[in-house]
C-alpha cells in the first residue's frame, strides 16, 4: 500500500538564548528534499510559504508554540522497514538540521498515484 508522509519544516530556528530566532537557510529544505528522493527512490513535493501563510500551532510546557512551516510530501510503500526508516532520519538528522526539539510526520493512506507519461498510466 502507498501512503503519503507529510513533513512540516519550520522556516526558523528555535529561540536561541536570546528569544530571538534565525530564518533557516534555503538548504537545508533542497538537502532535506533530495535525501528523502534519493531514500525512497521517488521522488515529493517541496512546499515553501515564505509568506507567512502556513502556520503550525502546538502545546509546550503550558503554552502555545506557532511556527511558519515548509511542507515536504512524498510517498512510500507502507512498510514497518520504510516507517522505521522515516523516524530515524527524523530522530538523527531533522530534529538537527532544522534545530528543534521534536519533528512532526504525518502518514496518510492509503494513496493512488499515477504516473501519467505520453498515453500510458503507471
Amino acid at each position: 500500500m502507498i501512503v503519503t508522509v507529510l513533513n512540516p519544516l519550520p522556516l526558523f530556528y528555535n529561540t536561541d538564548e536570546h528569544g530571538k530566532r534565525e530564518p533557516i537557510d534555503e538548504h537545508h529544505f533542497v538537502r532535506t528534499a533530495e535525501e528523502v528522493t534519493e531514500m525512497f527512490l521517488g521522488g515529493g513535493t517541496l512546499w515553501t510559504f515564505r509568506d507567512g501563510q502556513v502556520r503550525g500551532f502546538w502545546w509546550d510546557r503550558g503554552a502555545v508554540d506557532k511556527d511558519t512551516h515548509a511542507l515536504l510530501e512524498f510517498d512510500v510503500e507502507d512498510t514497518v522497514a520504510i516507517r522505521e526508516v522515516v523516524r530515524t532520519y527524523a530522530r538523527e538528522v531533522l530534529k538537527e538540521r532544522f534545530r528543534q526539539k521534536a519533528i512532526y510526520v504525518k502518514w496518510i493512506g492509503p494513496v493512488e498515484t499515477w504516473v501519467v507519461r505520453d498515453e500510458e498510466v503507471e
